[in-house]
């Protein structure tokens, strides 16, 4: 094996030509009120599920298929694991 970085270790959103757009600046204030309104949101929009409800759900997401059309040419070139990797960095980026 070789000692370089790994291929997704080469890999950038710019690379790929992807556009992140820039985090929002959140002041305090902000992230209080959205963490207020994140709470309200989370108890008003809350649907109990039992078992049977949650497997239709995952059985309903699970047949979705998106359009071949509508994926990127690099996408079938890099695993799940390396795109994982690459949004992990970038978001480590943005935090430090």
């Amino acid at each position: 094996g070789g000692t370089g970085p790994t291929p997704a270790a080469r890999l950038s959103p710019q690379m790929l030509r992807l556009h992140l757009p820039d985090p929002p600046a959140d002041s305090e204030e902000e992230e209080e009120a959205a963490a207020e309104g994140a709470a309200a949101q989370s108890s008003r929009s809350s649907i109990p599920m039992d078992a049977e409800h949650v497997e239709l759900v995952k059985r309903t997401m699970a047949s979705v298929k998106l359009p071949t059309l509508g994926i990127p040419a690099w996408a079938s070139q890099i695993s799940e694991d390396q795109w994982k990797d690459v949004v992990q960095r970038t978001l480590q980026a943005r935090q430090s």
